[in-house]
Order: C-alpha cells, then sequence, then structure tokens
C-alpha cells in the first residue's frame, strides 16, 4: 500500500464523509490520485463506500497503532523499548534481521519493529501469516541471549505463556496453547510465534520473535486463510485498543525472558501444561516428510519438547517441522 493511501486513510478515521476535492487539496494530489489508492487499499480489506457528490467515507475505520501512547502505557518499562512503527513492511522479523549488523549496538534497549500492515508475514513450516489492514497486531522483537542456542529449548513456548497471561488480565479465559507456537480459541487459530535465532555456537544468540495476534479479521481475510481461525473481537464482542494490549504484552515479555534467561523452559513447563489444548488428548504427529504418529499428549519435558504414548510406548518429539493435530 502506498504511502498516499495511508494519508488518506488517517483522514478518514474519523468514519465521516470526506469530499474527493477536499482531500485532494488537503494532500496536495489529483482527485484521480485519491481514487486510485482508495481502490488500492481494497485489497487489503478496507471498505470505503463512495457516495456520489459527496465524497468517501471509511467503514471500518481502525484503531492506529500509536507510539506515544504505547510508550505511556508501558510506564516504568518504557525506557527498557525502542518501538518503530511502520506503515507497512513485508515482515517485521525480516525488517528486524536486515537491521541485526546496525542493532548489535544497541543492548541497552529491547528494539521492536510493529506494522499497521504486513504483506509477506512469515508463520512456521513456511505458512504465511495474512491479515489485512489494522486488523490484528503484528509485531517483532528482538533479544538478547548469553547462552548459546542449544539452550533456548522452549523458547516458543514460554512465549505462549506470556500471550496467556496477557489476554487474562483482559478477562481472555477461554485461549489456550498449542504446541510449540499457537494460540488457540475453541480450536481456531487466534495468535502465533516466529522466532529466528542469529549468534555464534557458544553464545550470545539473539532471538528474533515475531508475533501475530488476530484482533478482528474481516471476512474477507478469513476466508483466504486454509485453516480455522478466530480474533478477539469474536471472543469478546467489542473492539480492544491493540496500543494498551501491546504495551501490556511488551512488559510481560520482558518479564518472562529475563526468567527464562536465567532459569530456563523447567521453571514455565507446569503452567504451560495447565494452558495446553491438546493435554491427554489423542492426535497426529506429521512430519515433514509427511509420515505420522499416532499417540495421546502425555505432558511435556524440561526442555520444551512434547511427550507422547504410543502403541510402541513413550516417545519424546523435539520442536522442529513438526504439525500437531486432534485426531478425527
Amino acid at each position: 500500500m502506498r504511502e498516499i493511501t495511508f494519508s488518506i486513510l488517517r483522514i478518514l478515521s474519523d468514519g465521516h464523509i470526506h469530499s474527493g476535492t477536499v482531500l485532494a487539496q488537503s494532500l496536495r494530489c489529483s482527485r484521480a490520485t485519491i481514487s486510485i489508492a482508495l481502490r488500492d487499499a481494497a485489497h487489503y480489506a478496507v471498505e470505503i463506500s463512495k457516495n456520489r457528490g459527496r465524497g468517501y467515507r471509511w467503514i471500518n475505520p481502525i484503531c492506529w497503532l500509536d507510539k506515544p501512547f504505547v510508550y505511556d502505557n508501558l510506564g516504568n518499562d518504557s525506557g527498557f523499548f525502542s518501538i518503530k512503527l511502520c506503515d507497512t513492511t513485508a515482515s517485521t522479523n525480516t525488517c528486524l534481521l536486515n537491521s541485526f549488523d546496525k542493532l548489535l549496538t544497541t543492548n541497552n534497549v529491547i528494539q521492536v519493529v510493529a506494522a499497521e500492515l504486513q504483506t509477506n508475514g512469515r508463520g512456521r513450516r513456511g505458512s504465511r501469516w495474512q491479515t489485512g489492514l489494522g486488523d490484528s497486531l503484528t509485531f517483532s522483537l528482538m533479544w538478547k541471549f548469553d547462552q548459546g542456542s542449544s539452550s533456548l529449548s522452549g523458547l516458543s513456548l514460554v512465549i505462549g505463556i506470556a500471550i496467556i497471561r496477557v489476554f487474562k488480565k483482559f478477562a481472555i479465559t477461554t485461549v489456550k496453547l498449542k504446541w510449540p507456537n499457537d494460540v488457540l480459541n475453541d480450536q481456531n487459530k487466534l495468535a502465533g510465534t516466529l522466532i529466528e535465532l542469529r549468534g555464534e555456537m557458544l553464545g550470545p544468540t539473539y532471538a528474533v520473535i515475531g508475533i501475530g495476534i488476530n484482533f478482528n479479521l474481516p471476512s474477507k481475510i478469513k476466508l483466504s486463510i486454509d485453516q480455522p481461525v478466530g480474533d478477539l473481537y469474536q471472543i469478546t464482542g467489542r473492539s480492544l485498543d491493540r496500543n494498551v494490549l501491546f504495551a501490556t504484552l511488551l512488559s510481560e515479555l520482558r518479564q518472562v525472558l529475563i526468567t527464562f534467561s536465567q532459569f530456563g523452559f523447567s521453571s514455565f513447563r507446569s503452567e504451560w501444561v495447565s494452558y495446553h489444548a491438546y493435554e491427554g488428548q489423542s492426535v497426529n504427529l506429521t512430519f515433514p516428510d509427511q509420515s505420522t504418529i499416532e499417540g495421546i499428549v502425555d505432558n511435556v519435558n524440561d526442555d520444551g519438547s512434547l511427550n507422547l504414548v504410543t502403541s510402541t510406548g513413550r516417545r519424546s518429539f523435539n520442536i522442529g517441522d513438526i504439525s500437531l493435530r486432534l485426531r478425527a
């Protein structure tokens, strides 16, 4: 989406009708430019009504991310974060990784990138994280661990715990975790994470942690996703302020990552199991070669690996390109 489109949409955010002539004068462009820009916005689930002789109205305006407001809601934690807000980016993880060398000189603060529109968001196992404009919270942060990557088993699981804890603070109590990195509500995917590591074998290791949370997905977006998905609006019946939840989650992530750095996943294991949607359930594990194993989920280990009781005994599986599904 082009810069001019975002400028127009910010004016239309009040939900009132604005004439094309006034918009063009305000933004010093032609009325044709206004019309083309708004047609472009329609590709991202933006609903604009055109009233002949009167102008344009944005039917489903979003709550824009607001950096000063996020910092205000961080309170005493605000000094720990350096937040960059983008109108649009291909991937917030990629944005951080592309600046990796430069960011190594800023170890005193936690680097965060969030986007109103992520056009090529990446999920686990090569999947694509699909969103429209402002209907989700998509962001990434970079965290430095002194130890090597082999000591970070279970990291994606503790990120899920942080998300669940924050949802509880907003009275959202029906959500569960799916091993290793999804958040579900009634088996519908609500949020997910993607973690990418950089660093030396013995440390330090830098983790770029990407998080996507569905707030209010339009039906057009839901229909384009190849799995059942849900959003916070369906659960709560109201539009939550992304800025407030964003700030709350950043603070919780910082606390969780500090504890994880010191004690590893073992200190979170029992809490994680209490949130697991598939604990004690009969499931199928599918591997990259499409082979499958059936079993009953029986806890996780201190390294975050999943235990299954199978026909050949109790077995453990490490996080990787494994798909976990309930058996029909």
